[in-house]
């Protein structure tokens, strides 16, 4: 390493020279970056709302929620269910894996619910 520096020392042209080359192949990188200030992603879930008007969410809570929590907790291709409970409504989005066919997990989750 000391013999590298030493003959960057004795050599400043070539100094010179490396630090313009790298200057220039950065430029030149940074003109073929492609960058999206708010790129668009595409999660795939499915949202599901039940309301169940004059009730209390605690009420929404364990008539509701849990249900379909239980229903769909099993179906192939759901990655994490959220649900949450609010004056006369329950609101549960399934989100699905990347590789599952939202078409056939949409099936699957109309069929639980509404059995």
């Amino acid at each position: 390493m000391r013999t590298l520096i030493a003959w960057f020392i004795d050599n400043p042209v070539a100094a010179n020279l490396l630090m313009l080359i790298l200057m220039g192949a950065g430029v030149l990188g940074l003109t073929a970056v492609h960058r999206e200030e708010f790129p668009e992603i595409e999660v795939p879930a499915i949202a599901i709302t039940v309301p169940y008007l004059g009730a209390a969410p605690t009420e929404v809570e364990s008539g509701v929620c849990l249900r379909i929590e239980e229903a769909i907790q099993g179906i192939v291709g759901i990655k994490r269910i959220k649900t949450s409970a609010k004056q006369g409504m329950c609101n549960t989005t399934a989100e699905l894996e990347t590789d599952a066919d939202a078409s056939v997990a949409l099936d699957d989750i109309k069929a639980q619910v509404n059995a």
